[in-house]
């Protein structure tokens, strides 16, 4: 039975996704719509699943049906907790009871892990990538230089390089304020070739403004082919597009985590575990352990030490 119209207010998948950030609500979005078909539910508009209806055999099944079509564990817990996210909301909307609520949290994803599939970006690769934008003679050289700078020297996330405003830039302190995942607000530092990085492209985006014109409030720009820097703010999808464009032009596949990767793996490399956390801001220092990406040739390296 699809779920009453008129309790739209009450709807606990809608009473989920306004609890998330925008980007998290288009992820998290589709994973509920391909739970909902894989369980019976392709006929129906997400709004009007009866979620409050599920049964604890039916998310078993779900986490089998994932397993089975070969999903990794990680995509396993995001489809489960997704799940929990609505029933937390059923049961605050009196919708089930509590002990239904702790039935349905009683299941778990598939357990296991994977190999991660990034890639460590060592610094004469990062100084490849800054000598391509260097030839680039469009703005996009200066500004995807200055995104890659800030990417890497400071370890921050995409969408936290996205929704960079100039009043969170503090040049003389080397930080940047980022509003991270959690609704959390951040200091972010950056080494001064970052910064200098950062600076260029202020320097051309200022350059380029007519007369009279005040400078845009956010940090990075969409530019326009021709070379026309737009005063609309860049999008998470434009960073993918420049790590992968420039990767390709050094000849290597470069995700925009990447560059988080590599500054939590430098940062353990030279310091160590503790201030590699500090800096991720990692709750959980197992999950900064996770980033550590150094190749196997160093593993090798170590155990080669242990001599009779």
């Amino acid at each position: 039975m699809p779920f009453a119209p008129g309790a739209c207010s009450a709807n606990p998948l809608n009473l989920y996704l306004t609890r998330l950030a925008p980007s998290s609500q288009t992820t998290l979005r589709y994973v509920l719509q391909d739970a909902a078909d894989r369980l019976g539910y392709e006929d129906l508009n997400l709004e009007d699943i009866p979620w409050h209806q599920l049964q604890p055999e039916q998310v078993t099944a779900l986490v089998a049906t994932l397993r089975r079509d070969g999903y990794a564990p990680s995509t396993s817990s995001l489809y489960v907790n997704a799940l929990r996210g609505v029933f937390n909301e059923a049961w605050r909307a009196s919708l089930i009871s509590y002990d239904h609520l702790l039935k349905m949290r009683s299941v778990k994803a598939m357990g296991g892990t994977r190999l991660s599939r990034g890639r460590n970006l060592r610094r004469g690769l990062i100084q490849e990538l800054m000598a391509v934008c260097a030839a680039d003679p469009r703005p996009q050289g200066v500004r995807d230089a200055a995104i890659i700078a800030v990417l890497y020297g400071s370890g921050m996330r995409k969408s936290e390089s996205v929704n960079l405003d100039l009043a969170q830039v503090d040049f003389a302190q080397r930080s940047l304020q980022v509003l991270a995942k959690g609704n959390k607000q951040l200091i972010k530092y950056a080494p001064t070739w970052a910064f200098d990085k950062l600076q260029a492209w202020l320097d051309l985006r200022r350059a380029d403004l007519p007369a009279g014109l005040e400078d845009d409030g956010f940090l990075f720009n969409r530019i326009r082919r021709g070379g026309h820097i737009t005063r609309e703010r860049i999008t998470k999808h434009a960073i993918y597009y420049i790590a992968r464009q420039r990767g390709a032009q050094v000849g290597v596949r470069i995700m925009p985590h990447d560059f988080r990767r590599s500054f939590i793996t430098r940062v353990i490399e030279e310091h160590d575990l503790s201030i590699a956390q500090k800096l991720a801001h990692h709750t959980n220092i197992q999950t900064t352990a996770s980033y550590d990406m150094r190749d196997d040739n160093e593993r090798r390296r170590a155990i080669d030490r242990f001599d009779l």
